[in-house]
């Protein structure tokens, strides 16, 4: 079976700094992926790249065992790719179905059909696990729930491989908690995770498998349950 991701030989150089130094980095269906290194290591870099938001200089991308030219986050997720910023793209003051299908709006006769929006919206988180109110203004979200919005609006536009950037950073331990249990059934469901972070604990909770990073090369990669916060840490 083809890997969910595939990357080949891939290079990125910033005037002064090269970010990614022939990086070989494979992910497979039904599994969440821990990419782990410290602040520099090019990790976000490399999944700006599999989102479409950077270009390579060298290097070649597989999906599911095809070529993807991934030339903006438009063609990403065209490949089924989704991507969970760090920093949120909501639009506070509007209500949690307009922002999760805002990016290909449910019509009828020609207008934006809000009931249909709500709809998918409670559907997708009875079927996910991310019940929200579709009602409700993202302003009035915990960030917690704000983050469950950006899972269903990737998941809305068809993300089958979800990368989430330091997803932890701005989440209480029990919103982390809830988290983790969301990243689980996803990944029951068949789906790719991949899990950018620098906190080693979070990392053997969570994943089935880990990618160290560092100084924009890979440096390690190993089963999580074959591994130890230690061994981690020396790479």
């Amino acid at each position: 079976m083809a890997a969910a991701v595939e990357m080949r030989n891939i290079t990125k150089k910033f005037p002064g700094v090269t970010a990614n130094q022939n990086v070989n980095f494979r992910a497979e269906w039904g599994q969440i992926h821990g990419l782990i290194g410290e602040n520099g290591a090019g990790k976000t870099t490399l999944m700006k790249i599999l989102y479409g938001m950077e270009q390579p200089d060298e290097g070649e991308i597989f999906i599911d065992g095809t070529p993807a030219v991934l030339s903006s986050p438009k063609e990403a997720i065209k490949r089924n790719i989704g991507m969970v910023h760090q920093h949120f793209t909501l639009v506070p003051s509007l209500t949690v179905a307009e922002n999760i299908t805002m990016a290909k709006p449910t019509l009828r006769n020609g207008l934006i059909d809000l009931k249909k929006a709500a709809e998918i919206v409670f559907e997708m988180g009875e079927r996910f696990g991310l019940k929200l109110d579709p009602y409700v203004p993202v302003k009035q979200l915990p960030v917690g729930l704000q983050q469950r919005v950006e899972i269903l609006k990737a998941l809305y536009l068809g993300a089958d491989i979800l990368i989430m950037d330091e997803p932890t950073a701005v989440l209480t331990p029990q919103e982390i908690t809830q988290l983790f249990v969301t990243l689980k059934s996803l990944k029951e469901q068949g789906k790719t995770i991949i899990l950018i972070t620098h906190k080693l604990k979070e990392l053997m909770n969570a994943t089935d498998v880990i990618t160290v990073m560092r100084s924009g090369q890979i440096v390690g990669h190993m089963e999580t349950r074959n591994s130890s916060e230690e061994e981690i840490a020396r790479m």
